[in-house]
């Protein structure tokens, strides 16, 4: 057991290196998709957002993807065009349109999502009864801290570097 300060801030920095390697290596498998799907990641970002976010603007988006709104336009557009994206008239401001995702883009995104699953169900393999309790009660308590007040989903966090005014 960690009895010293300095030993807990040593354990931290080991785990937080762990983790980067298990988001580096679950990563690879969304980086096929991309490649596979000629997307660029900005086109990635944006119908993850869309998929999680249906029926919010084009600024949204690209506030989320940290790129300016000519850009974002560009980007949902080439979205739109693959038939993933469908956009729509918003009911009070007929000058912005609101993105859903089409049952196509829906596909694409589940099964990006299945893919990820199914590396890391492959991972947990590795793991006892024991070890598994353990991890979903630490994996419980980190989510509880990381979940909003109000009880929704946890927003997902925009690009670094992105300046939510631009967009």
């Amino acid at each position: 057991m960690v009895q010293q300060h300095g030993d807990r801030a040593a354990l931290e920095q080991r785990i937080v290196a762990l983790q980067g390697s298990l988001m580096r290596a679950q990563m690879r498998s969304q980086a096929e998709a991309l490649i596979d799907q000629h997307l660029t990641l900005a086109q990635f970002r944006a119908i993850l957002f869309i998929h999680a976010h249906p029926g919010r603007p084009t600024a949204e988006v690209g506030a989320f993807v940290g790129v300016r709104p000519n850009i974002a336009t560009g980007v949902v557009q080439r979205l739109v065009d693959r038939g993933w994206v469908a956009r729509e008239r918003h009911p009070d401001d007929g000058r912005v349109r609101l993105l859903r995702p089409t049952p196509a883009g829906r596909a694409f995104v589940d099964a990006v999502v299945a893919e990820v699953e199914r590396d890391f169900v492959t991972r947990l393999a590795a793991l006892s009864v024991e070890q598994l309790a353990a991890l979903e009660g630490i994996l419980t308590t980190l989510g509880v801290a990381a979940a909003p007040e109000d009880g929704a989903a946890a927003p997902v966090a925009p690009a670094p570097g992105a300046d939510a005014g631009e967009a």
